[in-house]
């Protein structure tokens, strides 16, 4: 086990200092509105599919990052998948597990998730 080394108490693990490898970069709201609609055990089933896959923080997988609120909140809880630019509105664990298997391991947008811009 290596050693943990701070400088004015921060860590300062080089792990800290560089940008993982990923494909995508997806941010899940944990902000109050969504939270009230799940997403803190969204959250827990969006990793941990992703780690089955082995898609977390590979270089054709994921960067995964909780946010706070994202807008609309009406309409999560919200997960924004880039560089695609794709806003999902996921409300189940199976809504999660479809989002992971058809975009963030098959490549393909999942229409039905998708929140429409309005016209």
């Amino acid at each position: 086990m290596s050693e943990i080394k701070t400088v004015d108490g921060v860590d300062t693990h080089p792990d800290w200092s560089h940008v993982p490898e990923h494909a995508r970069h997806v941010f899940l709201c944990t902000g109050p509105r969504c939270t009230q609609r799940g997403a803190q055990q969204l959250w827990k089933t969006l990793r941990r599919h992703l780690l089955e896959h082995d898609r977390i923080e590979t270089p054709g997988g994921v960067l995964l990052t909780r946010t706070h609120c994202q807008f609309p909140c009406n309409l999560g809880p919200i997960v924004t998948v880039y560089p695609e630019r794709c806003w999902y509105g996921v409300r189940s664990n199976d809504e999660v597990r479809r989002l992971v298997e058809g975009h963030l391991v098959g490549g393909e947008v999942v229409a039905d998730l998708l929140i429409k811009a309005r016209t």
